[in-house]
């Protein structure tokens, strides 16, 4: 399932009708459980939330007949227990569902974590067993960003910003000339004048042609895939001189930060602290985004990987915008906006819910574009499906609330489900539910029992209950 090339490189393929076994080409062979979340900081208010497709959520609305939108979720208990800043404790409880231990440790695994370990024990039979990635750039607590928690509550991974190393971990880096120094300018340099794909021409030469076990059908497949990756590829080098202006501006840190609670050292990557927020264009940061899940879809095709995070901002939403935003019939001018500053401090501080709405619009404008990717026509899988269709997305967000109450509010929170194998039915959710009963609810059809709310907070309990008007 993947083109061997030089080097140790691997191109995945996505499904092509020859891989199934001769036994098994006249049943249906079921796609893989995948699970994937997303997340954008700085919340969205309630009375937002419920003006469906005509408010912040109208991005969605291609993708109706196969999401479900959950408008008035409590997070109360992300406030009761555990230390540090609002927007932080909750992003301790978000995809987790039970409140934090202490200010770097979650009470247990986030949702796509737990999935993995209770369906792959011996771990994930793919290349990456998980990843996250997204756009963020403030740095000071675990939680702002971090939204892959481990068993043990511990921090996972921090989400990989540059496109490139996201690009290289899944699809192979290219071969490095010695005389090249390997400096971010040079990977781009490398990116943009040769291909991961060179080292695999041989073989698509060779799976294209005449002499190709493959049909016509998955020769065209093949070449529409692999014209997609070196398309990706190409966007790389002007994603990240987008980006990179912001990058340089971080401040910076310790390698290791010690919890005064515990005197557990955790490493924190160099970035932006306190209030600082690294100035960038806002279109230049969401480009870097949608080539994130460009490659998220790719990986999820060729079976890459099967489990992973997104972010587009992390919580709290500190960073600097520039340029102007249109949507919903208004604008907003980031420039003019937020001179040293951020959304976090000259909105959603400020109680400019117009503005902040406008935020909220750019965010899921994002993350609805990734959804789309999932949702490509062109690549079907083996059952006739997307990869969409047979993947189980978990978007959320901070804070919800209404109106002058919006700031820190844990009511009325927003989160969507999308996706999902057919499970799930789609459409609006205003009922009042703790985020523990969606978890819990959309877990039920995988046969998986969360856990959440049973204890795994030695001061906190929670009886689930079931979202029946959501499950087939």
């Amino acid at each position: 399932m993947f083109l061997r090339g030089a080097g140790g490189v691997l191109v995945g393929l996505p499904f092509l009708e020859e891989m199934r076994p001769r036994t098994l080409r006249a049943q249906d062979a079921g796609p893989p459980t995948r699970l994937i979340t997303m997340f954008f900081g700085l919340g969205l208010a309630r009375d937002e939330a419920i003006k469906q497709f005509a408010g912040p959520l109208e991005p969605y609305e291609p993708l109706a007949d196969k999401m479900a939108f959950f408008t008035n979720l409590e997070l109360k208990h992300s406030h009761d227990f555990g230390s540090g800043e609002p927007h932080f404790k909750v992003g301790d409880v978000t995809f987790v569902g039970d409140p934090q231990k202490r200010e770097y440790e979650a009470s247990g695994p986030s949702l796509e974590q737990l999935v993995k370990k209770e369906l792959h024990p011996d771990g994930v039979p793919t290349l990456i067993g998980s990843k996250s990635v997204g756009m963020w750039f403030r740095t000071g607590s675990v939680s702002q960003y971090t939204r892959h928690w481990n068993s043990d509550g511990s921090p996972g991974e921090r989400p990989e910003r540059r496109p490139t190393r996201i690009f290289e971990q899944l699809f192979g880096e290219l071969s490095q000339d010695p005389t090249t120094p390997s400096d971010p300018a040079a990977v781009k340099e490398r990116h943009v004048k040769r291909s991961v794909l060179d080292a695999v021409v041989g073989e698509y030469q060779h799976y294209t042609s005449d002499a190709s076990p493959l049909g016509a059908a998955s020769k065209a497949k093949l070449a529409v895939h692999l014209d997609n990756i070196r398309n990706v590829e190409m966007r790389l080098a002007p994603a990240e001189e987008g980006i990179d202006d912001a990058m340089q501006q971080e401040c910076a840190l310790p390698t290791n930060v010690t919890d005064p609670g515990t005197d557990v050292p955790y490493e924190l990557e160099q970035g932006g602290s306190g209030g600082s927020a690294p100035v960038i264009q806002y279109e230049d940061f969401a480009a870097a985004f949608q080539i994130q899940g460009e490659l998220m879809a790719l990986a999820l095709r060729c079976d890459v990987l099967r489990f992973g995070s997104m972010l587009f901002v992390g919580a709290g939403g500190h960073v600097g915008f520039r340029g102007t935003y249109n949507a919903l019939g208004d604008s907003v001018n980031f420039s003019q906006d937020l001179p040293g500053t951020s959304p976090h401090d000259a909105y959603f501080h400020n109680n400019r819910w117009d503005k902040c709405r406008l935020h909220a619009h750019l965010c899921n404008a994002n993350l609805a574009g990734v959804l789309q990717a999932f949702d490509d026509p062109n690549y079907l899988e083996a059952n006739g499906k997307t990869v969409l269709d047979n993947t189980l997305v978990v978007v959320g967000t901070d804070y919800g609330g209404g109106g002058a109450t919006t700031g820190h509010n844990p009511d009325g929170v927003f989160h969507a489900i999308a996706g999902g194998n057919g499970h799930f039915r789609p459409g609006w959710y205003d009922s009042v539910y703790n985020v523990i009963d969606l978890y819990d609810t959309v877990l039920k059809p995988y046969n998986i029992a969360s856990g959440m709310g049973s204890g795994r907070h030695p001061r906190y309990r929670y009886t689930p209950r079931e979202i029946t008007e959501l499950l087939v």
